[in-house]
């Protein structure tokens, strides 16, 4: 029985859970679990994680899904999103590591009790920093990445001289917009937190109590947090949901003619393989062509 991937627009579960999906799954789940075998009664920083790794998931389904639908020739390199695999790869490596912190100062409460006031200020800066440029950082180089190309290098009949040519990218009034609005996002509410936790730490009423797994124990307190944490858990995957929505519809921003006269110069038959294999990813053009 074949194994190859069906041709349906819609990703099929046993199309979903490759080998690097069930890897990322199951090495986050299994830390996931060893941090609430300590025992969390509040929540709260247990969602950092949680969001982080399904932006990860999100990249990861997106890459899968589209290296299935692309011709095997490999002719389109699609990236409306930007590097699909390295902002998944990114987004692991930040939840992985907003993970070890969790279960590092929840050990320390559990076993050092009196030196949780002294990490709980470090612990707030690096641990909500950590998180903000997860979502800094797979926006970081979109000039790069956010491009339609086709890939002519190996074919036979390609007679053009072109070994890449461009489809579409992402505007450069866009990269500039989405890059400084980044920049700005990641900067002001770092500065604010640093602020108000420094604020908090040396006593101003700014900020709640969030209980460790060994808050209580030795007379230890909880740990002390800003306000700003509740806009930062918010704030930052909307912001990476408007950017990505934003940079879809700008570098997807094209039509069939559009793409014909750019290619007008290759072999018919290649023709034919890319405008399929963009068909194929792009419902938009699919749509307008099966309109036409």
């Amino acid at each position: 029985m074949s194994e190859k991937n069906s041709d349906q627009p819609e990703l099929l579960l046993r199309e979903v859970l490759n080998e690097t999906i069930l890897r990322d799954v199951l090495l986050f789940i299994l830390l996931y679990l060893f941090m609430l075998a300590q025992n969390w009664d509040n929540l709260l920083l247990l969602l950092f994680p949680i969001i982080t790794f399904c932006f990860a998931l999100f990249f990861r389904i997106i890459g899968t899904n589209k290296h299935r639908l692309i011709d095997e020739q490999n002719l389109i390199s699609y990236n409306p999103l930007g590097a699909e695999k390295k902002n998944a790869d990114r987004l692991i490596f930040i939840s992985l590591l907003e993970l070890i912190l969790l279960f590092w100062i929840g050990a320390e409460s559990l076993y050092h009790p009196q030196l949780v006031d002294d990490f709980g200020f470090y612990f707030s800066l690096i641990y909500f920093m950590l998180y903000s440029f997860g979502f800094f950082w797979i926006f970081f180089g979109i000039w790069n990445n956010c491009k339609i190309i086709t890939n002519l290098n190996g074919l036979e009949n390609n007679e053009s001289g072109y070994k890449k040519l461009l489809i579409s990218e992402l505007g450069f009034n866009k990269i500039k917009l989405i890059s400084y609005l980044n920049i700005l996002i990641f900067i002001a509410f770092n500065l604010i937190n640093t602020i108000l936790t420094i604020l908090v730490f040396f006593g101003a009423e700014i900020g709640f109590p969030s209980n460790l797994p060994g808050s209580g124990i030795e007379d230890s307190q909880p740990l002390f947090l800003s306000y700003s944490v509740w806009i930062m858990l918010i704030a930052f995957p909307i912001a990476s949901i408007f950017y990505l929505i934003s940079i879809y519809r700008d570098v997807n921003s094209f039509s069939e003619i559009e793409l014909k006269s750019k290619i007008n110069s290759l072999p018919k038959e290649i023709q034919e393989k890319i405008i399929n294999s963009l068909k194929a990813i792009n419902q938009k053009l699919n749509k307008n062509s099966t309109e036409e």
